[in-house]
């Protein structure tokens, strides 16, 4: 079979390193894998590593351009010409819609959500387009894949497509990372891993440490892993209240990132949205406990037996369990 997968973002990412997983165990089944994504970025290398063909498509932006989704189309059609796939698989809002509304079911297609755009903590003005344009889209697919029950029951909530075509499946993770139970001394080494954009709310999660006692903050100690928009401005809050024991480490690849989460006491994630973050998973295969925010599919795999949920923005909350 020949399966082609769209995506929007080629920079690392659960989304990215779902795909790449899954291509190289299809190309290992035989089957014949190509991605589409922005050029550049991580995906890209691990297609090229796993002899998975890459289509660059340059217009595919986190914005619904309608001058660029004339380019769009045409990059789209154009892969479509040269690989002919069998079965089309799309994931991320953008690519995700111009592929389905470019095939219209002529192809067997299917969409896989990573958590919608439209789900709870999101801001209005970003929902309600996205919204629309997922409403408008679902037609176009055979199948909507969620990665959390959240998802799921969050479309039909907002009757995106029936029943007959949404179906649950979690994220997975490899576990050969896996580390097993170790004793937790202070100072506790506290890892967050995630871009720093307004979903990942880093800010919080230092507005809590800056909570804590001066004896308490000394026995903490925190990583962050990821880089974006939003990062100067924790640097900024971290350097304006004298924080102690913080350290950014910027964006890593995927073996530096275990490296980390094998060295570290706990796992965190304040988030105001998610699907099923494969995040989470990652550091529960090497035996962290996790602090999250209750949002999306997150209780579908944190509870009391491995770690903590915190309501969303719920700053005393998170005080105490840190």
């Amino acid at each position: 079979m020949k399966i082609l997968y769209l995506i929007t973002k080629s920079s690392a990412g659960g989304a990215q390193t779902h795909i790449a997983q899954l291509s190289k165990y299809l190309m290992s089944e035989g089957h014949q894998v190509a991605v589409m994504a922005y050029p550049g970025g991580w995906l890209e290398e691990e297609c090229q590593k796993n002899g998975v063909r890459f289509y660059p498509n340059r217009f595919f932006v986190n914005s619904f351009n309608l001058l660029k989704g004339f380019r769009v189309i045409k990059r789209i059609k154009e892969a479509l010409s040269d690989f002919k796939p069998d079965l089309v698989s799309c994931h991320s809002g953008v690519a995700g819609f111009w592929g389905r509304m470019v095939i219209q079911n002529k192809i067997p297609i299917i969409f896989t959500a990573h958590g919608w755009g439209f789900a709870e903590g999101v801001p209005f003005w970003r929902k309600l387009p996205i919204f629309l344009a997922e409403r408008l889209a679902s037609r176009w697919c055979q199948k909507i894949i969620c990665v959390s029950n959240y998802d799921k029951n969050l479309a039909l909530k907002y009757n995106l497509a029936n029943l007959s075509k949404l179906i649950t499946i979690h994220n997975g993770v490899e576990v050969d990372q896996h580390l097993g139970n170790k004793d937790i001394n202070f100072p506790i080494s506290i890892i967050l891993v995630g871009r720093f954009v307004a979903q990942k709310d880093q800010l919080l999660f230092c507005e809590a440490v800056n909570g804590l006692s001066p004896e308490q903050k000394k026995k903490i100690e925190v990583t962050f892993i990821g880089d974006g928009p939003n990062r100067s401005n924790v640097e900024r809050y971290i350097r304006l209240n004298n924080l102690p024991n913080f350290k950014f480490l910027g964006e890593l690849k995927r073996a530096e990132v275990f490296k980390n989460l094998n060295q570290v006491d706990v796992f965190a994630l304040i988030a105001n949205w998610e699907g099923f973050p494969r995040s989470i998973l990652e550091a529960m295969a090497c035996g962290l406990p996790v602090i999250a925010s209750d949002v999306g599919g997150v209780s579908e795999v944190v509870d009391a037996n491995c770690g903590f949920l915190v309501k969303r923005g719920d700053l005393e909350v998170l005080i105490t369990h840190e």
